[in-house]
């Protein structure tokens, strides 16, 4: 929600309440088989019930607010194909006020993480590779307010984190440590830091978000 466009920051009511996406896990057939691309590896033990941690992490802050890293992504990721995935929603909760009078929101989950069926990791997939970086001044959003998706799998190193905005731009910010590291701060397993476009595509592989 941080709008290039010269509109005011605007903290709007959730109006709408999404149900958690559902599914259930089952072998798949690597989506990255024919590709030549790396696949994640199915040796970390994941638990479902903590994949997804109670907040996102916080970092660097640029417009206090709480949206966390702004700046452009300047290279595209090399994120590894997911053999097995969950998804978690994150609902805005205000948490203090910035010296502005404005809020500040923290990043809270909402249910339980939800298991990526086994027919929708190619899709989940092919979406991975359309998150790029916006191309220069596409990125103009809509002062608007939603919860944030995240796409948690085992990576190479550890689990990989995928945060995808429902709201303004459904820009993407990657974490290589959803536990500690800031969505916009990655840098292992393919990550990298800044904000990416392509959110929408990850949204939809997954029959998720607001439209």
């Amino acid at each position: 929600m941080r709008p290039t466009v010269p509109v005011p920051f605007v903290v709007a009511t959730l109006t709408a309440v999404l149900a958690g996406c559902g599914g259930s896990s089952s072998d798949a057939k690597d989506p990255a088989a024919d590709s030549g691309r790396s696949t994640a590896s199915a040796a970390p033990t994941v638990d479902p019930a903590t994949v997804c941690p109670p907040k996102l992490a916080r970092g660097d802050d640029p417009d206090g607010h709480g949206f966390g890293a702004q700046e452009d992504a300047q290279e595209q990721p090399t994120l590894p194909a997911p053999e097995r995935a969950w998804t978690c929603r994150y609902d805005p909760v205000d948490s203090a006020q910035t010296q502005g009078g404005g809020t500040e929101l923290a990043w809270v989950l909402h249910g339980r993480a939800a298991a990526v069926a086994a027919p929708e990791l190619s899709a989940l997939d092919d979406a991975l590779q359309q998150v790029v970086p916006f191309a220069d001044g596409s990125r103009v959003c809509t002062a608007d307010l939603g919860p944030r998706w995240m796409v948690v799998y085992p990576g190479d190193d550890g689990l990989v984190g995928v945060v995808v905005d429902d709201y303004g731009c459904r820009e993407v910010r990657l974490t290589d440590d959803p536990a500690a590291t800031p969505p916009g701060e990655g840098e292992g397993d393919g990550t990298v830091p800044g904000v990416l476009d392509g959110g929408a595509d990850v949204l939809t592989a997954l029959g998720l978000g607001r439209g």
